[in-house]
């Protein structure tokens, strides 16, 4: 008799107690899901048309920006009050009046928007005073949403900035009348609600044109088994390894992490599968679940989708995407492999193996059945390499996705359409009675998007090698699910864009950011000057992320804490230019930012790992740090050497940062652990990590410095036999 194979399901499990897990650490999780019939029928409508709606303007170009990004949000915010209740313990099963009326409030400030925003434009921003009215009802819809779906932190700093705005603005007053209180609310109201500088801002606008696309197409990939491929690759690869169950975790949560976006979602989805596998191998609780806290939020910064708030960093600097994506590579290797190393350190410290071979699929049976599915990613990377736009690459992939692994009915249907759109211009020059336009080389390129998957899809048919297939109502589900999962982001782009909108109203980001500054100067050394600027950036940015979504997140350390680093002449003289100084600071603020997730005392990421694994949440949560320590060096890395982030760099100098930051990472967990063949004293553990630091510091002095005690080191542990000292966290 066989024996039975080791799976990790990509599904989300039915396990209440999981389940009340991710509600209780994930704000977004905690939605109606008990409707009437027809409520449901009615938010699957408006879901399916909204992601229309944007997978056409992905092809066809979008609207207007207003007209845009106000369809997207206000469609958004109306589904929100339809789904999410008005406290935790709000009712689940049907929609009261009140948020029935908040959501046809939603719907109807959008419809107002497209008709009022030609005026508004043409004055020059001046609005009447129900354009006031309707705009504070705006406002408020969107601060109570913020609270609903992702809690209180994002909604009291909000409101904190909005009365910060209204005192800022009346303080240059001797005196307040009824008129300059009209005024002032009128000039706030306008650039908060009616131009692209508030609610309407970069931050919904790369929402409204990239993220939800992107959305989209994790929706699709969920639905095609590409999550079940990840964890049957993780599986095969390192599944059989010493401590192979956490490195699985790893693997498969980082990949996963890096495509749906929460870090909290994945901990609890993917890690109710590994946890328990990760102490079936002999792993703690603490340790189980911070290995899989560090994982999933680590793949917030692993290329090529970087939890979508990449899309918002590229927008925000006006620089390609792709150069987004190059510069996330060498950090994303780094973090992982700090994990992995510690990981692996643990197992032969505590004498633990792997799940055996005969339990295990096999690498290329995975291949074999579920290896398409990487066609889609690889779409993607080819189109954004190619140069073009993130929103027209994404509505390839995920036709690429449909159509690679679509019933026929399906594939024959898309592919009809396709090529429907591609000809576009011709067509409508042909019923319009004009000369046909010149049809583009580059269109014809799009025709191996359409034949190569479906080729594929055929020609797996043929030979009975059949895994997932997409239906219509796959389809359906997929977008339903994309535009559902698209209301946390868009709820939380709408108050981070009060939050820079009173920030660029006020001057107030300036002005803490030279207070930093100011007080960073009385340090006379400019080296110890910039490092300790950096530590206070880096406390500030993980304070500013504490309990946020990644987007949210990277908007507001990037407008709050990343310009206290370009105010200072040696942090502009390391990058070399100005354009490379306000990429590295907003990577660095980027980074400390999402860590928040980890670092106690609102580590949520790692207290929802606890609450699967059974352990102590805050322990966890320094658990966590831990693994994730070369995720809080990597950023200073980067700052002396941007060669890290292939800037300006030869390839030389990429390999070599490379070969030192890997080694340095790898002294960074022996120090860490305090294992290296056997257990080290506190003399070598610091040892190790001076070196790691040697080498982590640009400079040929330093990499000989870490080179030296690294043979040091390896010689010692050489020299004696193995020595196991299990540790009880």
């Amino acid at each position: 008799m066989s024996e039975q194979k080791v799976t990790v399901s990509a599904d989300a499990p039915e396990d209440p107690s999981v389940k009340e897990a991710l509600e209780k650490f994930d704000r977004e999780s905690l939605v109606r899901d008990r409707l009437p019939h027809r409520v449901i029928q009615f938010v699957t409508a408006v879901s399916v048309l909204l992601a229309l709606f944007h997978l056409y303007t992905s092809f066809s170009g979008p609207l207007v920006d207003v007209a845009q990004r106000s369809i997207h949000l206000y469609t958004l915010l109306g589904l929100a009050f339809i789904l999410y209740p008005l406290t935790r313990k709000g009712a689940r099963d049907h929609v009261p009046w009140g948020d029935a009326i908040l959501a046809l409030v939603a719907f109807g400030i959008g419809v107002y928007m497209l008709t009022v925003s030609d005026r508004v434009i043409a004055s020059a921003g001046r609005i009447n005073n129900i354009d006031m009215v309707v705009g504070f009802v705006a406002i408020l819809l969107v601060l109570d949403a913020t609270r609903r779906v992702t809690g209180w932190g994002l909604t009291i700093l909000a409101s904190l900035f909005l009365l910060y705005g209204f005192y800022a603005k009346l303080s240059f007053y001797p005196q307040v009348n009824e008129a300059i209180v009209l005024a002032t609310c009128k000039q706030i109201v306008s650039h908060l609600v009616y131009i692209t500088e508030g609610l309407l801002g970069t931050a919904i606008g790369v929402s409204a044109s990239y993220i939800i696309l992107f959305i989209l197409f994790g929706a699709f990939l969920g639905k095609s088994g590409l999550g079940q491929l990840f964890n049957d690759l993780a599986l095969a690869i390192a599944g059989h390894t010493r401590g192979g169950p956490a490195k699985v975790a790893v693997i498969a949560s980082g990949f996963l992490g890096s495509i749906n976006g929460s870090a909290i979602a994945n901990v609890v989805t993917t890690g109710a599968f590994t946890i328990p596998l990760m102490k079936k191998t002999g792993y703690k609780p603490n340790f189980a679940g911070a290995v899989e806290a560090a994982a999933s939020v680590g793949g917030q910064i692993l290329p090529p989708i970087m939890g979508a708030a990449a899309f918002i960093m590229a927008e925000v600097l006006s620089v390609p995407y792709t150069q987004v994506i190059l510069a996330g590579i060498i950090p994303a290797l780094l973090y992982y492999l700090g994990v992995l190393f510690q990981v692996h350190l643990r197992a032969m410290r505590n004498g633990l193996e792997g799940i055996p071979r005969s339990q295990l699929t096999p690498l290329k049976e995975v291949m074999l059945k579920r290896g398409h599915l990487l066609i889609p990613m690889a779409v993607l990377l080819w189109l954004l390499f190619e140069g073009r736009a993130p929103f027209f690459a994404a509505f390839w992939s995920i036709a690429a996705t449909v159509l690679i692994c679509g019933t026929r009915r399906v594939t024959i249907g898309l592919s009809l359409i396709l090529a429907l759109l591609i000809f576009e211009p011709q067509l409508r020059a042909l019923i319009g009675g004009h000369a046909l336009p010149n049809f583009p080389a580059s269109r014809w390129v799009l025709f191996l998007i359409i034949a190569i998957p479906v080729a594929i899809n055929a020609l797996r048919a043929r030979l009975g090698m059949v895994a997932e297939k997409m239906d219509v109502g796959d389809c359906r589900d997929a977008m339903h699910d994309g535009v559902r999962n698209a209301i946390p982001v868009a709820v939380a782009c709408g108050a981070v864009g009060v939050i820079v909108g009173i920030a660029t109203l006020t001057g107030i980001a300036l002005e803490a950011a030279d207070a930093v500054v100011t007080l960073g100067q009385q340090i006379p050394i400019p080296m110890i000057q910039l490092l300790v600027t950096l530590v206070l950036t880096m406390i500030a940015s993980i304070v500013l992320g504490m309990g946020l979504p990644s987007i949210p997140t990277y908007i507001i350390t990037s407008t709050m804490a990343a310009p206290i680093l370009l105010n200072l002449p040696l942090f502009r003289e390391l990058a070399g230019s100005n354009e490379t100084a306000i990429f590295v600071a907003h990577m660095f603020v980027f980074y400390f930012g999402l860590f928040a997730n980890l670092t106690p005392p609102v580590a949520l990421a790692a207290y929802a790992g606890a609450g699967i694994s059974g352990g102590s949440p805050n322990a966890t949560g320094f658990q966590a740090m831990k693994l994730a320590i070369a995720g809080f060096v990597v950023p200073y890395m980067f700052v002396f050497a941007h060669s890290m982030l292939m800037i300006d760099a030869t390839l030389w100098n990429t390999l070599w940062v490379i070969v030192t930051g890997v080694v340095g990472v790898l002294l960074l967990a022996v120090a860490v652990e305090g294992y290296l063949r056997r257990p080290l004293n506190p003399f070598w553990r610091i040892l190790a990590a001076v070196g790691a630091l040697a080498l982590i510091f640009p400079g040929l002095a330093s990499d000989v410095v870490g080179a030296v005690i690294t043979v040091v080191l390896f010689l010692l542990a050489k020299a004696k036999p193995p020595q196991q000292a299990p540790v009880g966290d």
